[in-house]
Formats: C-alpha cells, structure tokens, sequence
C-alpha cells in the first residue's frame, strides 16, 4: 500500500501527498519534532526530494489481545467487553456507548524521555469546563521520564498523597466509563494502558457498579446496602472484639462471654497481638495468591486459609472466635467492588485495633470521628469527596446508599459540577 505507488509513474511530486497513498491515516508534517514525534509511535516518514514536507503514513503492526471482559469487574448483566492496551479502539468502545457529536477528546503527550499519549475524554455540553481544564493542567505539569500506567498517572495528579482513599476511579469497563461521562465528569485514557480514570469523585461513587442499573431498583438498593455494611464491618469488627475482650467484656451475655473466654484460655498473646498474627497471614494469603499463576493462587488461598487457620487453633496460638472475627472481616471487605477501596479498608483496620486495645469503645468513637473528619475534608480534583453528604444534596440521595427508580433519578451528581444539573426525564412508567 506504501511502496507499490511510489514505483508507479506520477507525474507531480505532489500526487503523492494528496492521493497516490494507500493507508488508513496519513498527515503531511512540517517540522522535525513531529517526525520524531511520528517514528516514535511506529509511523513511517515519507521524504520527497525538493519538498519541505513529509508525509507521517500509519503502519503500525504490533500484536494486541482481543476484546474482552475484564477479570476484576466481571458483571452479571452488563456487557462484555473490556478496554485493551490500544488507547484509539478503547475511544472507539466508548463512542459505541455515547454517539454524540458533543463527545470531545484532547490529546495531550507526557513523558521527558519516553513520551506517553494521553486523551481527555468529556461531553462539551455536559462537562465544567473548570473541571477539564484543572485536569489538562495537572496532567501537562508532570515532569519526569515517562509514565508507564493510568493508576501511575493518577498517583502524579491527584490532590492529596497522604490519604488512604482512592481519589480516582480506575475501571476497564467501557459502560461504566460511559456512565461517568454522563453524568458530566472527565475521563482520561492512555495509550499501553488497558484501563481508564474517571475524575472528579466521591466516595459514594465506589460502591456503584453497572450492574446496579440493569437491575430492579429494590434488588439494587439491597446489594449496595450491602456494600456499605461490608465496608464497616471491615474496618471495625476486629477493633470492636478487641475492644469487648479488653475493656468491655460486662456488655455481651454471660454464655457468650464463657464461650470467648474458654477458647482464650490456652492463647499466650494479648487480643490485639492475636489479631494482628492472623489478619497478617491473611494478607500474605491473599497476596500470594494474586501474585502466584491462577491455579495455584486459588489453592493456596483456599487450602492455605483452612490448614494455617486450624493448625493455629490447635496449637493455641489463636482462638477459634478469632478466627471467626478475621474470616467475616475478610468477606466483608470481598463485598466491596472496587479493588482501589477495599485495599484502603484493609490498611485502616489496623489504626483502628490499636485505637481499640488502648482506649476501648472510646478509642474507636474517636477513630470514628477522625475517620469522618477526613474523609468530609477530602477534595477530588477540586470537587468535595463527601458529596452527597457534606455538602449536603438531598436530590442526589436517589443515587447513592440505595438507588430509586431510574426514572426518578433526574439530577446528575454534582461532583463533576456539570454545566446541565437535571438529565433528560426518564420514562412516566415502570423502572426503565
């Protein structure tokens, strides 16, 4: 398609640029930082004798995987695709979802040694402006040498390094991109990165999944009822039973407390000692088998979890309520469906327990309080991480803790402080 044409006889240097080429993209350049710029993206450069212009021609061949479901969000009922490492066919998925003329995208590169391309995603008539241009800012301040994943450019732009809460949304999901961008917020894709970051957001907004909306809506409030119980029962179970066998034994019933008290008797460590043993093995399980081929993962995490947990036992270094106690945080924090989060709940138990073991139900009201003052301090990107709650929105409550009706549901989050605050209105009659 490129040389075949070159050997045949044209009659104007000319023809060459404008139609003799057969390829899928061609552009005519000027200068030589877009040859390079070109080279580097495994383009081909076209130089004519006497012409001041060259003609960048796309030729890129390198192999990619297909289209598929990513393996940490699958869905029951929403779709089946998947974002891949070609950032041009992952913008192709999301404008199959959104056919609009007013979605735009910016192209902007980073990287000092290797360069990196990034593409701002948003609706013109939807999306602050404010917003996007915050975002193009962040993101054209970054001065190093290159930047290799979308999870390490959020790690570069967000607004708080100190925080243990994700402050971006990561997801390979195309419809839930979609969804995002809607609602008037920015999404940000790179090219080798299979994965897209939605920004602003709010903490509300990680307990969402698509399959929220492709349900009947009091199933859906269910599940994400759900949800928010398994958030606080992973942080504070653990630090609530050390509490109780520390200080606050008088509050549970007496045969309750015979049974605690009996399984203890042989264990030589202190309860906080005795939970941080096991939700540390926990984490070494979990973590071997993330990291370990897929077959062997799965083994180890299941029959690691049962032979260490009963030889522990037996061996009386923990007691079997603890085990217990360690087993149900670990599910509850499975419940929650974004990784980035329950990573985040996993890392705050700790402080809790020591708040536990030294000051009782008190220190956990306290790390409560502290808990919740920094999360309503928190910014993403600009916008309150605590919406809808502080500042309060009474409207956007029909899409947080529970999910009314889809028709019900008329007014778009604020956290992306759109420009349109009220959707289109939805059907008259049944859930939609």
């Amino acid at each position: 398609n490129v040389v075949t044409p070159l050997l045949q006889e044209v009659n104007e240097d000319s023809q060459i640029f404008n139609s003799n080429i057969i390829a899928t993209h061609t552009k005519i350049v000027y200068t030589w930082n877009e040859i390079k710029e070109g080279l580097l993206e495994g383009q081909c450069v076209l130089f004519m004798e006497g012409e001041k212009r060259s003609l960048l021609i796309n030729t890129k061949g390198w192999a990619e995987r297909a289209i598929q479901e990513p393996i940490s969000e699958v869905t029951i009922k929403g779709s089946h695709d998947g974002f891949i490492e070609n950032a041009t066919k992952n913008i192709g998925l999301i404008r199959r979802y959104i056919p609009s003329t007013e979605l735009k995208i910016k192209k902007l590169t980073i990287g000092e040694r290797a360069t990196s391309l990034v593409y701002l995603i948003y609706l013109g008539d939807v999306a602050s402006a404010d917003v996007v241009q915050e975002i193009e800012t962040r993101i054209c301040k970054i001065k190093t040498d290159t930047v290799l994943s979308i999870g390490e450019l959020s790690n570069y732009t967000k607004d708080q390094n100190w925080t243990p809460f994700p402050q971006a949304y990561l997801s390979e999901r195309p419809d839930a991109i979609s969804n995002h961008l809607l609602d008037g917020k920015v999404a940000v894709l790179m090219d080798r990165s299979p994965g897209a970051m939605i920004v602003p957001m709010n903490l509300i907004g990680f307990f969402q999944t698509p399959d929220d909306y492709n349900i009947h809506w009091l199933i859906a409030s269910f599940f994400r009822l759900l949800r928010f119980a398994g958030f606080i029962i992973a942080i504070f179970l653990p630090a609530i039973y050390i509490a109780i066998v520390s200080f606050h034994f008088e509050i549970i019933p007496l045969d309750l407390y015979t049974s605690i008290a009996t399984s203890r008797v042989k264990v030589p460590f202190s309860p906080l000692l005795e939970a941080f043993i096991m939700e540390i093995t926990l984490e070494m399980l979990r973590e071997a088998g993330i990291r370990l081929p897929q077959p062997i993962g799965q083994t180890i995490g299941i029959v690691g979890g049962i032979v260490i947990g009963q030889a522990a036992v037996q061996a009386g270094l923990v007691s079997n309520v603890m085990v217990i106690i360690v087993s149900i945080t670990a599910i509850a924090s499975f419940i929650v469906s974004n990784y980035d989060l329950s990573s985040s709940i996993r890392l705050i138990r700790f402080p809790m327990m020591l708040l536990a073991y030294f000051y009782g139900i008190v220190g956990i009201v306290s790390g409560l309080m502290l808990l919740f003052a920094h999360f309503v301090s928190l910014t993403s990107y600009g916008s309150p991480y605590g919406l809808p709650i502080a500042p309060f929105r009474l409207q956007e409550l029909k899409d947080s803790f529970v999910r009314f009706p889809i028709s019900m549901i008329t007014a778009r989050s604020s956290t992306g402080q759109p420009k349109q605050k009220k959707k289109k209105e939805g059907g008259s009659h049944g859930e939609s």
